[in-house]
């Protein structure tokens, strides 16, 4: 069964608003919006009052381009596996707020995520499998500008993410957990770093699995702390 209802409204000051409710396996839907102010609800989004940006299915292809400044895409829960999702954003002050099965009660493996940033002031999210983990995770993910703000928060196992920030004063909180049966479901973080005044906590605090970390840095003034834990003594930066 296949269900997707999708509204858009063009309000004052050309205000777009995208209200998705998906649930069936193998939708392909693919959204561009141009300008500035725009919203994909959800996630108790406001102006028009509109919510849902809910997202339920298999073998799922999402894209979205959203070119301006001050856009919001904001989820209340991406629930499937398969999924496969391309993320633009270009422009200032922008925010996304991205969710996948954070309570656990669906599942989340073999997932591949595609993130392009360009631009400045912008706010990202990420929460994916926080309750129960993830399997075969892939995430590339380029951040171009200055003074963004991203924070990822992820329970899975076999997990790979990729992320390149080239920019001055951005600031990046990244979370990996996961249990895993032996130290072979590892998940790797590599990390670009280019740039000046750039902040990073990177926390890798698997059970069983295996945590591994690359790291190289063309910057300056920045700060940079790492933790990994697989069950000892809590520490903090």
């Amino acid at each position: 069964m296949r269900f997707l209802i999708l509204f858009l409204s063009i309000g004052l000051f050309a205000d777009n608003e995208i209200y998705i409710d998906q649930t069936g396996d193998n939708a392909s839907i693919d959204i561009e919006q141009l300008g500035s102010s725009n919203m994909i609800g959800g996630d108790d989004a406001v102006t028009g009052s509109m919510t849902a940006a809910i997202l339920n299915g298999s073998t799922m292809v999402l894209d979205i381009n959203q070119i301006g400044s001050s856009n919001k895409f904001l989820t209340d829960g991406i629930f499937g596996d398969n999924f496969t999702g391309f993320f633009e954003f270009d422009g200032d002050s922008n925010e996304w707020d991205f969710s996948m099965d954070t309570t656990g009660l669906n599942t989340a493996d073999s997932n591949d995520i595609n993130i392009d940033v360009t631009g400045s002031f912008n706010i990202a999210d990420i929460d994916i499998a926080e309750v129960s983990g993830a399997s075969y995770l892939d995430i590339d993910w380029i951040i171009d500008g200055d003074s963004n703000d991203a924070t990822v928060d992820i329970d899975a196992d076999y997990a790979t993410m990729y992320m390149d920030i080239l920019g001055d004063s951005n600031n990046l909180t990244f979370i990996q957990s996961g249990y895993g049966a032996s130290s072979s479901d590892a998940k790797y973080f590599y990390l670009d770093l280019e740039g000046d005044s750039n902040t990073a906590v990177i926390k890798q605090q698997s059970t069983l699995a295996a945590d591994w970390l690359k790291i190289e840095s063309n910057a300056s003034n920045s700060n940079i702390c790492v933790i990994q834990n697989d069950g000892g003594t809590t520490t903090s930066c």
